[in-house]
């Protein structure tokens, strides 16, 4: 009976310890009017607020893991002093995605710092978490730098009648392959990348826009993105400002991006006018396959587009022909249109391409992966090739942990470890 009794009372004092250890973690934070002052709580990747949403083959996500974890030691030892006030801060991964820098193919994947605000509830006077961030420390391993390409992924197009138009792939050749070829073999002109497409979202300042380009992809200082307020204007000590900085970790003594000449453009736009040709034909198939309401303009399409094709790879020919090398090696500009109006006139497909203006505000300076940062590098994919760091913070009012927490990686982040992770 004893026995019994003992075995009764052993899981019932177990359980008795565990619920005191719970709330005794849990158990409220008494607060008066701010909590920003009041004790913070860190979780690393191994409690995050969500799943862990990182993908990707049994060995590439070790690798990724491996590295990931990694970074979230350079952050953790960067507040080794620091104590953490009025907010929870947690640690989540994610990504594994493959993509191609140029010919390179890499996995993206990236760690995120999470930064909640506590509150002093008005009318419970204790400590709550706010369910979202704002505040945000994130390391981007390999990421999709411009996120897209200058002029699309496909387009539209009429040949001889309004009511009849072709939706056109421009990343690949449509067909079995396609879904493989867009990722893995995309077209040269669907791999160009402009300054805007760069600066979207990492920087606002219009006044020099260029120099910020050259500043985040050689990977020299920081740019800046005033996501909430307005950077040129004189706010108050109390205004709130939310602003993204972001830095670019990259290899030493080579750019990550350089200039498209004007003669690797033509030479893309004639790759491209042979995709167009299948992709027109395969299109026209799919189209009398479905309906014969519409034939006799579709054969009608088929034969001017012939000629369209024919007079399109024409010009962009005689120009390499006709041009001298110093013309030819000039930067590239194009406008990011793929066709003209044609609301009144047809567009001759996509891309027909006259000559290059470069003084036309409407065109942009095109660049590419570099294939020199890639040539000799053999690891596999998950191998970081170059980092972005973004830190977003909030200035003014109520938000001392936002501004503590910046300032500290300001001073004590080590953003060299990131950079022999390159090596």
């Amino acid at each position: 009976m004893k026995r019994f009794f003992l075995l009764l009372i052993i899981p019932a004092v177990c359980n008795m310890a565990n619920a005191q250890k719970v709330s005794k973690a849990d158990a409220p934070v008494p607060c008066n009017g701010n909590a920003d002052l009041l004790p913070g709580k860190y979780t690393d990747h191994t409690n995050p607020k969500y799943p862990s949403s990182l993908k990707g083959a049994s060995l590439e996500k070790a690798a990724m893991l491996k590295q990931l974890i990694a970074i979230e030691k350079v952050e953790e030892k960067s507040r080794s002093d620091f104590e953490l006030k009025g907010c929870v801060a947690r640690v989540s991964f994610s990504g594994g995605s493959k993509y191609n820098c140029g010919s390179r193919s890499v996995n993206r994947y990236g760690y995120q710092l999470g930064i909640y605000q506590n509150v002093c509830h008005v009318t419970e006077h204790i400590v709550k978490t706010v369910g979202e961030y704002r505040t945000v420390l994130r390391v981007d391993v390999n990421p999709s730098f411009a996120g897209g390409s200058f002029h699309g992924e496909y387009g539209d197009f009429y040949v001889t009648s309004k009511t009849v138009r072709y939706e056109i792939a421009i990343d690949a050749k449509t067909g079995p392959g396609y879904d493989k070829d867009r990722i893995s073999n995309r077209s040269r002109i669907a791999q160009f990348i402009s300054e805007e497409m760069v600066l979207t979202g990492r920087s606002d300042n219009h006044a020099d826009k260029q120099g910020d380009f050259l500043k985040l992809i050689n990977g020299e200082s920081y740019v800046e993105n005033w996501v909430i307020g307005y950077r040129y204007d004189k706010p108050s000590p109390k205004s709130y400002r939310l602003i993204s900085r972001h830095y670019l970790i990259t290899k030493p003594g080579i750019p990550l991006l350089v200039p498209v000449t004007r003669k690797e453009y033509l030479e893309a736009l004639l790759e491209y006018y042979e995709i167009e040709k299948n992709n027109f034909a395969i299109a026209v198939a799919d189209k009398m396959g479905s309906s014969t309401r519409d034939l006799s303009i579709i054969k009608a399409d088929q034969i001017a587009y012939e000629k369209i094709y024919q007079t399109k790879k024409e010009k962009v020919k005689q120009l390499l022909a006709s041009k001298n090398e110093a013309w030819l090696q000039k930067q590239a500009v194009a406008r990011k249109h793929l066709k003209r109006d044609d609301y009144t006139v047809a567009s001759n497909g996509l891309l027909d391409f006259d000559n290059f203006d470069d003084s036309d505000e409407k065109s942009e300076r095109l660049y590419q992966y570099n294939p020199r940062y890639f040539a000799t590098d053999k690891s596999p994919s998950t191998k970081a090739m170059f980092m972005e760091i973004q830190f977003r913070y909030e200035v003014g009012g109520d938000y001392g942990f936002s501004e503590r927490l910046f300032a500290n990686f300001l001073r004590h982040y080590d953003m060299e470890a990131l950079k022999k992770m390159l090596e």
